[in-house]
């Protein structure tokens, strides 16, 4: 329904059924459903069945296998997650304000209703004290304010709108080489940047629901430990780029290393990276090339 009561409605949209029995297919093959979506132009595929981010990569090689007849921009709009009438109206605007790599717009928090509860995702000050409801961010400043910070105040796919031109550049989960597994949306808003500014939009033109099978929800999942191991593997990479200066990049490991100790010193899966988190807050030598070989195998196994 939040497609349908879009005031600028997508010329297309690509449903990827990743449930077991093909659950979502049937619901949107039986009535009301079939003719409420009857002029959006659906197309529904097969989900490959491997994990959330397989299945977002699994529709982004659709979009991309479209040529010359994919559209400008795309959304990725997860199934658990609003988006309110005027988003897309609102996110081409920004997009018309210069040749942007993305836009993001902000996001309330919400019950699994869609009730709006908070804003869990607050701006740094300059950006929320900016005098207009649209600004432009280039790479320098969200790598600084994001990874440097070990928080992602952008959100998630759901609230962000792609150039076609960085489909592919999203495609793999890696920055230098590195692995960014638990962290895709952020990544994916970073590897953006470096082609063009990114567009923001200080409106709340969406929600995001919680529920309790969010992997956001059980901190001692494979995907949240993965998320914040992460932000280590970010710090390096955007280092290795010029993104951030040796000692930002290292203030940021150590803040993350004293969390993971903090949190999960007593995790079976998580003993070798407790191991080189120590190394790191000694500031060893070998913490960084012992902590890429860890996370090396653990991020492949994420989803």
């Amino acid at each position: 329904m939040a497609l349908r009561h879009q005031t600028i409605k997508p010329e297309k949209i690509i449903f990827s059924d990743d449930s077991p029995n093909q659950d979502f297919f049937n619901f949107l093959s039986q009535e009301p459903i079939r003719t409420l979506v009857a002029d959006l132009n659906v197309q529904v595929v097969h989900g490959p069945r491997k994990g959330a981010w397989n299945n977002f990569r699994n529709l982004i090689d659709i979009y991309c296998q479209q040529g010359e007849n994919k559209t400008e921009f795309f959304h990725i709009l997860l199934d658990d997650d609003i988006i309110y009438p005027r988003f897309y109206e609102r996110h081409l605007e920004a997009h018309r304000l210069g040749h942007l790599s993305c836009v993001v717009s902000r996001r309330w928090t919400a019950l699994e209703s869609g009730q709006p509860i908070s804003d869990n995702l607050p701006v740094p000050e300059a950006v929320a004290n900016y005098p207009y409801s649209m600004i432009m961010l280039n790479s320098a400043i969200l790598f600084l304010h994001t990874v440097g910070n070990n928080t992602n105040w952008l959100g998630e796919f759901s609230n962000v709108t792609f150039r076609a031109s960085v489909a592919e550049e999203i495609i793999e989960s890696q920055m230098a080489g590195i692995s960014y597994a638990g962290l895709e949306d952020l990544g994916a808003f970073l590897k953006s940047s470096l082609h063009a500014p990114v567009g923001y939009v200080k409106e709340f033109l969406g929600a995001f629901r919680t529920s309790a099978q969010q992997h956001s929800a059980d901190p001692m999942g494979k995907p949240l430990k993965s998320a914040f191991l992460a932000y280590i593997a970010l710090a390096i990479a955007a280092r290795n780029i010029g993104q951030l200066t040796k000692d930002q990049s290292a203030q940021a490991i150590l803040k993350v290393a004293a969390f993971i100790l903090q949190h999960y010193s007593e995790e079976k899966d998580m003993q070798e990276f407790c191991r080189v988190m120590h190394e790191f807050l000694a500031s060893s030598a070998i913490a960084e090339r012992d902590f890429l070989a860890v996370w090396s195998d653990f991020s492949k196994s994420v989803w």
